[in-house]
C-alpha cells in the first residue's frame, strides 16, 4: 500500500507554501542539531560542576563534554539513518 503512504503525504503538504514543505522535510535533521547541541552543553555543565566539587579541573569537564559529545554523535546518526530508511521506504 505504498500509494496509501504519497496520498497521505500529499494531504499534509496540502497547502502549504514550498518553505514549510522544505521545514517539515528539514524538522528530523534540524532536531538532530539541537540534540547534539544539547548533549555537548549538558556534558560541559555537569564536568564543570564536578570539576568545582571535586577540585580536578579540567579533567572532569573534558571528560563530560567528550562523553556529550560521543552521545550527541550517536543520535544524530542515527537520526539520519532513520531518515533515510524511511525516504527509502517511500
Amino acid at each position: 500500500m505504498p500509494h496509501d503512504r504519497e496520498d497521505e503525504k500529499e494531504s499534509r503538504t496540502e497547502g502549504l507554501s514550498n518553505f514549510a514543505r522544505v521545514m517539515r522535510e528539514a524538522e528530523p535533521y534540524l532536531q538532530a542539531g539541537w540534540t547534539l547541541a544539547g548533549a555537548v552543553a549538558l556534558g560541559v555543565v555537569v564536568g564543570y560542576l564536578a570539576d568545582r566539587k571535586l577540585g580536578t579541573t579540567p579533567w572532569l569537564l573534558i571528560v563530560f563534554g567528550l562523553l556529550g559529545l560521543a552521545s550527541g554523535m550517536y543520535s544524530l546518526f542515527r537520526t539520519i539513518i532513520d531518515v533515510e530508511r524511511k525516504k527509502a521506504g517511500r
